[in-house]
């Protein structure tokens, strides 16, 4: 959408190509539209206009040559500019018409600023040199290659934002000049012309007093997006009931389509998501949405008098979430009951997983190659097996292997710790003494699949199942191996961390589904000891909302069997069909991260740019203190920034859409989270992982792994989990691989 085309060089292997091995992967390149940028759509009854427009000069021909905005802001409408500056004195303008076809089809030309350069103009330089000079030099530039994107706003006239790039690196006379040359060829009535910033590094601080006098205003992403109305997070569409601001999750099914006015910390399966405060994007809702392809956005008025959604109250409707606006519209009991039965209508899936005694530590894990590191997940669960993989010499190390990443900062870039084998769990129900928790676990999953389960029936049988690991013995010896662990950390205070065979796993990453425990090393187990669990935020606001009584390593761990049985656990896993008798708890054992510096921030990076696929890089959501991103307190929201970047050799850039709201009684930051420097090294962690993770799983990427960072149509991508200490350093707490986009 940006008129963006990277260096042609990242091939893929195409359908047709041969498998290749790990070590050099056979690539068949594809054509530069296949690979980098998205198609727009072919409209044959479009206007017989022009591919080069020399003015801007009516609301009609700007409908005719945009398209429907899906860049960082899925808002209004966008198309490119082309400014030829190889005379300075005479900078010719031109307005891409995004929508011309020729012999059928949508051309580079139409698509992309180089190939319209080379059609118009007559740019004579080649791909790289044409990208170098216009993006990611300040200036003088010969070109400037731009967007001018309309914007709906609520309380104030409609914008059309002038933008660069996110990558480049405009300087702020150039960046002023551009504007301004551009702004004199738009004659658009009743809009209000802007600058707007789509990367931190398009400063305006000398220039924007000459850009206010010139009638422009200057506007960050922020700014737009704190005035939209509609976000949309996840394009779709769902049958269900509406239930508007619900007063208790647990009363909600699948079938319902829910308005929130915050999104609760724990919400299960619903066929539909809209919610009056911002969402995180890269909370476990709006990851889960991506994942199940289920309907979610952002509806800033919404609410029970809200004139659009009151009508529909707790009648069956039909839901759509487009790029420009959402549906409500009446269906019937029977349509909902159909569409469900659609998505349900596939046979159970079993979980299985392999026999292993031995308490292994991520270090042993990360003894054999990288792939076979990956494989332990048959043993431990995914999320134990990665924390073995991102701790390998090949991947980031530890400090004391030369050469490594964590060597290269002075510190261990992941945490020490151990895994707990998923027969440790087996074991654990099956010790004779644990007979009525065997009885309450095959009284569930007999009521579940049977169907048509109340949610409130459904959390009784939940509960009954929970009381019961928690009153439940350890065979003899498991607790005690466990122990002698923990011991050899020497440390106070550790996590003990779900890692399910239901949980990180392709399709499915179970995210947020399970609970972790806080434990205390120096409170000891007691015999025959029945364990409960309480709700209770840390001191700062921060990461734990559910923590074991006693806080003793034997509760933590029956906790976390415990919460396999979560009832959003349960309702998940039917949604995707998931064999409930085959699910198994492994266990990842870390030192708590906050033993040697306090926690300063959390970050979350999913390794694409969400919600479009104009930009090239990653997603990157930051809340300050230790409140967490994934599912923040009510009335909190984490920074989002997407860092843009194609190779090691260019610039990356970093675009705040979102400043942080740490605190839900205390005002929006005016200010990103960390430093720039902190969050171009957190960047080059993440793309080191991915690469490592690539060449280590054949599976994840079909093209060579030198380009997976930067392809934004790659099948799948990371979704990881990190930690910012008050001493600078960071700790990659987890990796998945994550299905949405």
């Amino acid at each position: 959408m940006y008129g963006f085309l990277p260096r042609l060089r990242a091939p893929l292997v195409t359908p047709e190509a041969p498998a290749a091995s790990r070590g050099a992967r056979a690539a068949t390149v594809v054509s530069a539209s296949r690979l980098l940028a998205p198609t727009g759509p072919v409209s044959p009854e479009a206007p017989a206009i022009g591919l080069s427009h020399l003015r801007l000069d009516s609301a009609e021909l700007f409908d005719a040559i945009s398209q429907p905005a899906a860049d960082l802001v899925a808002n209004g409408r966008l198309t490119k500019v082309f400014v030829d500056q190889r005379d300075p004195a005479h900078p010719q303008v031109a307005f891409v018409n995004s929508n011309f076809v020729r012999n059928g089809s949508i051309p580079d030309a139409a698509k992309y600023h180089y190939f319209f350069g080379r059609e118009v103009f007559g740019v004579p330089e080649g791909l790289d040199e044409f990208n170098r000079i216009t993006y990611f030099t300040p200036g003088p530039k010969r070109y400037i290659a731009g967007v001018v994107h309309s914007y709906a706003l609520a309380g104030r006239p409609p914008v059309l934002g002038i933008q660069f790039y996110p990558q480049d690196v405009v300087a702020e006379e150039d960046l002023r000049d551009a504007v301004l040359v551009v702004a004199a060829q738009i004659a658009l009535p009743g809009m209000t012309l802007a600058f707007v910033q789509t990367g931190t590094q398009q400063t305006t601080a000398r220039v924007a007093s000459d850009l206010i006098a010139g009638g422009i205003d200057v506007l960050t992403l922020d700014d737009i997006l704190g005035s939209v109305t509609y976000i949309p997070l996840n394009q779709g569409e769902a049958w269900g009931h509406l239930r508007i601001f619900p007063t208790d999750p647990d009363d909600l099914r699948p079938t319902d389509i829910v308005v929130l006015d915050q999104l609760p910390l724990d919400l299960s399966v619903v066929a539909g998501v809209l919610t009056k405060a911002v969402q995180d994007t890269n909370s476990h809702v709006n990851l889960k949405s991506k994942e199940r392809n289920t309907p979610n956005a952002v509806l800033r008025d919404a609410g029970p008098e809200h004139p659009r959604l009151a009508p529909f109250a707790d009648q069956p409707v039909h839901y759509v979430v487009r790029a420009d606006d959402y549906l409500i519209e009446p269906t019937t009991d029977e349509v909902i009951a159909e569409k469900l039965a659609e998505r349900m209508n596939r046979p159970l899936v079993p979980l299985g997983w392999e026999p292993e005694t031995t308490l292994r530590s991520y270090d042993e894990m990360g003894e054999v190659g990288a792939e076979e590191t990956l494989a332990f997940a048959r043993k431990y669960g995914s999320k134990a097996a990665n924390l073995g993989f991102l701790r390998h010499p090949e991947v980031l190390g530890r400090a004391d292997q030369p050469g490594t990443p964590s060597a290269v900062v002075g510190y261990d870039l992941t945490p020490d710790g151990f895994a707990v084998p998923f027969q440790f769990y087996a074991d654990f129900v099956a010790h004779p003494p644990n007979a009525a928790l065997r009885a309450a676990i095959d009284e569930l999953v007999t009521k579940e699949r049977a169907g048509d389960l109340a949610p409130r029936d459904l959390k009784e049988l939940v509960t009954k199942v929970q009381d019961a690991f928690l009153a439940a013995e350890f065979p003899p010896g498991q607790l005690d191996a466990v122990r002698a662990r923990v011991d050899a950390l020497g440390v106070k205070k550790l996590k003990v961390r779900s890692s399910a065979n239901a949980e990180d796993i392709p399709g499915f990453d179970g995210a947020g589904l399970y609970d972790s425990f806080s434990v205390k090393t120096k409170v000891a187990d007691q015999p025959c000891q029945t364990c409960t669990i309480v709700e209770e935020a840390d001191d700062d606001g921060g990461e734990t909302k559910r923590k074991v009584d006693p806080r003793s390593l034997g509760c933590a761990i029956k906790g976390c069997y415990a919460s396999l049985w979560n009832k959003r656990a349960v309702d998940e896993r039917a949604f995707a069909r998931i064999d409930q008798t085959t699910v198994a708890m492994g266990l990842a054992v870390v030192p708590a991260y906050d033993n040697e510096s306090d926690v300063a921030a959390n970050a979350v990076v999913v390794t694409r740019v969400l919600n479009t696929d104009a930009v090239y890089g990653y997603s990157l959501s930051v809340q300050q203190g230790n409140n967490l991103v994934t599912n923040p307190d009510p009335s909190t929201h984490s920074e989002l920034t997407i860092a843009a970047f194609i190779s090691d050799d260019e610039p990356i850039s970093l675009t705040v859409t979102r400043f942080a709201k740490p605190k839900a009684d205390e005002p929006q930051l005016t200010a990103p989270v960390l430093t720039n420097a902190q969050m171009i090294a957190l960047v080059n962690i993440v793309r080191t992982v991915e690469r490592a993770y690539c060449r280590a799983n054949p599976d994840y990427y079909p093209g060579s792994c030198d380009f997976v960072t930067a392809d934004n149509e790659k099948p799948r991508s990371l979704d990881l989990e990190i930690k910012v200490l008050a001493d600078g350093r960071f700790v990659v707490k987890q990796v998945r691989e994550f299905g949405g986009r």
